[in-house]
């Protein structure tokens, strides 16, 4: 490592603290200067207290929400992925499938919510159930058109080596999803955060969604405030650990 990785990583770090600071920063300085209404900007110190006097605490609805997120979004990332290579490996399924994947992927998860309340009631299943198909058919179809993308030439090489074509999907077609499907995971996780908010507004007890609806149907905006900074946290922590988790399994990809 060379002897400015050091301070490059400290530059970065202190760049993006600075860019966190900023936006509290210019909160206190513009609820002050322009004297906001309550109504339209809590205070900062509104939205402290709110987070202080949470019943259950703040942990625990960061908690439920995480647990529901990384589970759905595990398990949406998995079958995306296997059914990509389904329909890479057969025409006939990608002709057959293809359509209704692609129509289902463009319905929004506000407009599913409703339907999944029904079919599978307010339990947890049907909040992963919105979180997997909010993941999967995206990463499905990025994982379809990734593996379309290889020529012939691909597998003549591959079979060169004297491996069977069965080992195809694990030796060569799953490496090469995992090596370009990191901005579908991304886009993906975004969409699963929504996806999981919009799943609390109905029915959950716990939750930053619920602290959404909570803070809705009271007027509370403190407490509206207070779960969309902790949603906006989350994210970037989350998109982080992602990236960094992405680089240690394609280790042979060039940063």
């Amino acid at each position: 490592m060379s002897n400015g990785s050091p301070r490059r990583v400290l530059l970065h770090f202190t760049l993006a603290a600075a860019g966190v600071l900023l936006v509290p920063a210019f909160w206190v300085i513009s609820k002050a200067f322009f004297r906001i209404p309550d109504i339209y900007l809590p205070s900062l110190q509104s939205v402290v207290e709110a987070a202080i006097d949470l019943k259950p605490g703040l942990p625990s609805h960061i908690e439920a929400t995480s647990t529901r997120l990384l589970v759905g979004f595990i398990a949406g990332t998995s079958l995306g992925i296997a059914v990509g290579l389904f329909l890479a490996s057969s025409r006939f399924a990608s002709f057959l499938v293809s359509p209704t994947v692609h129509a289902l992927r463009a319905v929004p998860a506000t407009a599913a919510v409703p339907f999944f309340l029904m079919w599978f009631g307010f339990g947890e299943f049907g909040r992963y159930l919105i979180v997997l198909s909010a993941v999967g058919l995206n990463v499905a179809v990025a994982s379809q058109q990734i593996l379309s993308e290889h020529s012939r030439t691909h597998l003549t090489f591959f079979r060169s080596f004297g491996l069977s074509p069965g080992s195809f999907p694990l030796r060569y077609s799953l490496p090469r999803i995992l090596e370009e499907i990191l901005p579908t995971l991304r886009y993906s996780l975004a969409l699963s955060i929504g996806a999981v908010a919009v799943s609390e507004l109905l029915g959950a007890q716990v939750g930053l969604g619920y602290l959404l609806q909570t803070g809705r149907s009271t007027f509370a905006f403190n407490l509206m405030f207070l779960a969309i900074i902790v949603i906006g946290l989350l994210a970037s922590i989350f998109d982080l650990a992602l990236c960094l988790l992405w680089k240690r399994v394609v280790y042979w990809k060039p940063s």
